[in-house]
């Protein structure tokens, strides 16, 4: 089932999961923490490689798992995508800290919902932690240095060599309920769409 969610932008599609499994983007079913596995398919970047082998490529399927991993995060240790299920978790991938910095007040609000934020983007671990500490900023961002877990999700343009906005709702169980990419939103829609999301679901 398709919603076209028309007060937030008239022309974003946004895909939800309620009669069951339906892809969303191209991202893996199951990828192990810490051994994502490039493929011996081109990307869509056709003929761009990476240290002579192919790109990652991905796909999601709203309605499965999200595919698992483990980043260096802005608390100084790794995190573990699965470790936070028991509560939805709205993931959201930009290719700057600057970019996920504004969400901070999003995470604040997310918890009223039984739901928290991460950020991903294509940053080095010691960047985000003394970004976060200048900017006082508490939710959790991860570093993706290497483009790899965004290229899972299906969000990163090697052609560039950067990660492409987008963010996924996922919820208590891990599994992926609702998938937008191209485009972030400002914090108030990005709500606004979570609630949605939750509300729809349960």
């Amino acid at each position: 089932m398709r919603f076209v969610m028309r007060r937030v932008v008239p022309t974003l599609l946004v895909v939800s999961a309620l009669a069951g499994p339906l892809r969303a983007q191209e991202v893996p079913r199951e990828i192990p923490p810490q051994q994502l596995q490039q493929p011996g398919t081109t990307s869509r970047n056709a003929g761009t490689s990476v240290h002579g082998k192919a790109p990652i490529i991905g796909q999601v399927y709203i309605g499965e798992m999200a595919p698992d991993f483990v980043l260096d995060g802005s608390k100084g240790r790794q995190e573990q995508l699965s470790k936070h299920r028991g509560r939805w978790v709205l993931l959201v991938f930009a290719d700057r800290y600057r970019d996920l910095a504004p969400y901070d007040s999003l995470d604040i609000a997310a918890k009223k919902y039984g739901a928290r934020v991460i950020g991903v983007c294509h940053e080095k671990q010691h960047t985000v932690m003394n970004a976060v500490a200048r900017d006082k900023v508490d939710m959790l961002l991860l570093a993706d240095v290497t483009g790899e877990v965004s290229a899972v999700f299906g969000l990163y343009d090697w052609g560039k060599s950067q990660t492409d906005p987008g963010f996924f709702v996922i919820n208590s169980d891990g599994t992926v309920r609702l998938a937008i990419v191209g485009r972030l939103f400002p914090s108030d829609q990005m709500l606004e769409l979570l609630k949605f999301a939750t509300d729809s679901i349960e």
